[in-house]
């Protein structure tokens, strides 16, 4: 179902794309803004009968595409609510039931990770290294298996800096110091990492999510020196 939701997602962003370039190309720009509300953005152009003509086939995949996508996510939303591990995963603010269906379905089973380190090099999470003598280099994240459950993560750690919540309000501040050393993509990268760690020690221990518990990081946080490198993965 993930690798379902991915595909329509996928083919709804290619029709998007198309849409913005034969616009462009007649010399109209369609404003920013959400996805979901991108067919009504391109409906206040005025545009040219020849152009209009040609956009209705992307119109309608567009359309037929959101409807898909609201009823997968609204099949996810009935699935998570009987999954214990799921819905003890969303008690962290900003993880909804697509990244949680992910992380779980991507771990499979808790038991089979004896550290969270395990769990981010499995997500590719962590770099690649390459070692010669007595030098160690570390490049970009890891290729994974689970591209899908790093977006994800790296989106929920975006949502959670541009949140209000008070109960993230630690972890906010600990990203924001490493946004204010190494830029934002450093720091969401960073923090992607953080919440996969996290995720997992809250399914292995079996608590919901405990903001009394984090660290805030008073201190300027120790970043590893594959963060910068880490950022131009691009797994957001």
């Amino acid at each position: 179902m993930l690798r379902v939701r991915r595909e329509l997602i996928e083919s709804r962003t290619r029709a998007i794309s198309l849409a913005r370039a034969i616009t462009r190309a007649g010399g109209l720009r369609i404003r920013g803004g959400r996805t979901e509300i991108f067919l009504d953005r391109l409906g206040a152009l005025e545009l040219p009968e020849t152009m209009h003509a040609t956009l209705v086939p992307l119109r309608s995949t567009i359309e037929v595409l959101n409807q898909e996508l609201a009823t997968a996510d609204e099949r996810f939303t009935t699935l998570v609510a009987d999954d214990p591990v799921a819905t003890r995963l969303m008690t962290m603010p900003g993880v909804g039931p697509i990244t949680a269906s992910a992380f779980v379905a991507a771990l499979d089973d808790a038991t089979r990770f004896e550290s969270a380190a395990q769990v981010t090099s499995s997500l590719g999470l962590v770099p690649r290294e390459y070692s010669s003598g007595e030098r160690q280099h570390r490049g970009r994240v890891l290729r994974s298996a689970h591209p899908q459950v790093q977006s994800l993560l790296v989106q929920a750690a975006w949502r959670m800096m541009r949140s209000r919540d008070a109960r993230t309000a630690g972890v906010r501040t600990w990203a924001a110091a490493i946004a204010g050393r190494r830029g934002h993509r450093v720091a969401m990268v960073a923090l992607a990492r953080r919440l996969a760690r996290m995720l997992f020690a809250m399914w292995r221990d079996q608590v919901d999510y405990q903001p009394d518990r984090i660290r805030g990081g008073d201190r300027p946080p120790v970043l590893t020196p594959h963060d910068r490198e880490a950022a131009r993965a691009s797994v957001a």
